[in-house]
């Protein structure tokens, strides 16, 4: 059950991004044409001060998640609906917060994007962005429990659907009025109507969370659960920092335009590690089960195949990225919108030290590990600020990013396996640094070759080269990963879990025969 439950959540995670990515190219594409490259700098500033201020969720949805694992699995309801309870009365209080904060931060708005912008009504866009944001915490409380489930899938469907008819009505708008406050009342609408809809659809689910109850937590329940919710609440601090102050520090100190420029970058790279970060969300839920059931050396195996599908796909993609995003900025937008190459490679690097963090956060958040090492995250948020702040003033947005990396290899690169190995597996750490080790090396091999048959490419053609530097890219990576590793247990065990995503993909049902996760 657990395979199948996983298969599905990739899958449907999988259809959904990539609808979720050709609208979005095609409403990015339309938005650039119709308004400008400021206002998509101005979103992409708006969007990372609603990053910031999700703190203010205090990891809840983390918590929530972990702590429905074993009541879903032992069918124990009322300490479900205590749950949910919870999480409902928190999230109403966030909603609150956020909304108060986000009203504090409108006369501070010149000052952030640097006093200079020519878009009119710069405070009633903010506070559209900020009621789209605050509309989730009081919609939004019942995703955690399908979640926990397994059954992420249903989500990515009904995601799948309002996406689709709300981009169509953007580009409609976008076309017809050229009106930004159009788009986003529309964009608030259908926010808050996905929401309503995906809660009707966990009552149906889970028919005893309709109707008022009473039932509460025990104090010693509490406990444990405040007590794991602040731990996780220094890891939401790290993550938010070191992934949403790109954007405002590029604001302040490079110009809110570049902003615009980077987020067609944002775009590209959000969208890769969306969609494949889908494969590493969907098997959450399922690892979370396997460490209440299954012994430490099927763990063990099970973050070998993970951390081994880590190098694979954040690699390969790496490698594309690092090929194929300006060549086809340049066919999409044009000269003007692309980068230097030294940015272009900062960015990459940043995504690769992220996704390979993948199978360490995973067996971290299902295995209830929050409280061991809980103020590195506050460790590593201080030095991503401050090497980002100095890193771009020396060497301009490059230096942002580099912050980033360096903020990451200094604390979670080498302590979340640590305590992973100390605790859960029980093995020596060594073995997975020089696995980690001998994987980055290979991508940067990947790198060095790729670039070198792609710049020795004469056809002035722009798309025949960009199809030229793809196949490169295609072939030469998994050519040597396959010869390298084709004899190892996780390359066959991968192998088997994309089989059994093909039968799904091709025969639009679950295979009856597949490894267990």
């Amino acid at each position: 059950m657990r395979v199948q439950n996983s298969i599905r959540n990739i899958f449907f995670g999988l259809v959904g991004q990539i609808v979720s990515m050709l609208m979005s190219f095609i409403v990015r594409t339309t938005f650039i044409y119709s308004l400008g490259v400021e206002y998509l700098g101005v979103e992409g500033l708006f969007t990372s001060i609603l990053i910031m201020l999700s703190l203010a969720n205090l990891g809840f949805d983390t918590a929530m998640i972990y702590s429905l694992y074993t009541p879903l699995q032992k069918k124990d309801i009322q300490k479900i609906q205590a749950l949910m309870n919870l999480y409902k009365k928190a999230y109403r209080i966030i909603g609150v917060i956020v909304l108060a904060i986000g009203l504090s931060l409108i006369p501070f708005l010149p000052y952030i994007m640097n006093g200079k912008t020519s878009i009119p009504n710069i405070n009633f866009i903010f506070l559209l962005f900020l009621l789209n944001s605050v509309s989730s915490y009081f919609l939004a409380y019942k995703h955690s429990i399908i979640v926990a489930d397994q059954k992420n899938y249903i989500i990515s469907k009904i995601h799948s659907v309002f996406i689709i008819i709300s981009n169509l009505f953007q580009i409609i708008l976008l076309i017809t009025l050229n009106n930004y406050i159009a788009v986003l009342i529309l964009q608030l609408l259908f926010r808050i109507l996905e929401n309503i809809y995906i809660s009707k659809k966990a009552n149906k689910l889970y028919p005893y969370l309709e109707g008022e109850s009473n039932l509460k937590l025990s104090i010693k329940e509490k406990k444990l659960f405040f007590e794991s919710l602040y731990s996780i609440l220094l890891y939401k601090i790290s993550g938010v920092v070191i992934n949403g102050t790109d954007n405002i520090i590029i604001s302040l100190y490079i110009g809110v335009t570049y902003v615009g420029i980077y987020s067609n970058y944002f775009l590209i790279i959000s969208t890769v590690s969306t969609f494949v970060g889908h494969i590493f969300y969907s098997i959450t839920a399922s690892v979370g089960n396997l460490n209440t059931t299954e012994n430490t050396k099927r763990k063990y195996f099970i973050f070998r195949v993970l951390n081994f599908s880590n190098f694979w796909i954040f690699g390969f993609c790496s490698v594309c990225l690092w090929n194929l995003i300006n060549p086809f900025i340049v066919i999409w937008l044009g000269q003007e919108f692309v980068f230097s190459k030294l940015i272009v490679l900062a960015i990459i690097i940043n995504f690769f030290t992220a996704g390979m963090q993948n199978a360490c956060t995973t067996f971290r958040e299902t295995t209830g590990l929050f409280k061991i090492g809980k103020y590195r995250p506050i460790i590593a948020a201080t030095i991503n600020i401050i090497a980002s702040i100095i890193l771009a003033k020396q060497i301009g947005i490059a230096g942002i990013f580099l912050g980033t990396v360096i903020s990451r290899l200094c604390t979670y690169f080498w302590y979340d396996p640590y305590i992973i190995f100390r605790h859960v597996f029980l093995e020596p750490v060594k073995t997975h640094f020089i696995k980690y080790t001998y994987f980055t090396l290979l991508v940067f091999l990947f790198l060095i070759i790729t670039d070198w048959i792609g710049s020795n490419i004469f056809d002035n053609n722009l798309i025949v080269n960009f199809l030229f530097r793809g196949a490169v890219c295609l072939i030469i990576p998994n050519l040597i990963i396959y010869l390298i590793f084709r004899k190892t247990e996780e390359f066959r065990y991968v192998l088997d879990i994309i089989k059994g995503i093909l039968y799904r993909l091709i025969f639009r049902k679950s295979p009856s025969k597949v490894l267990n996760v």
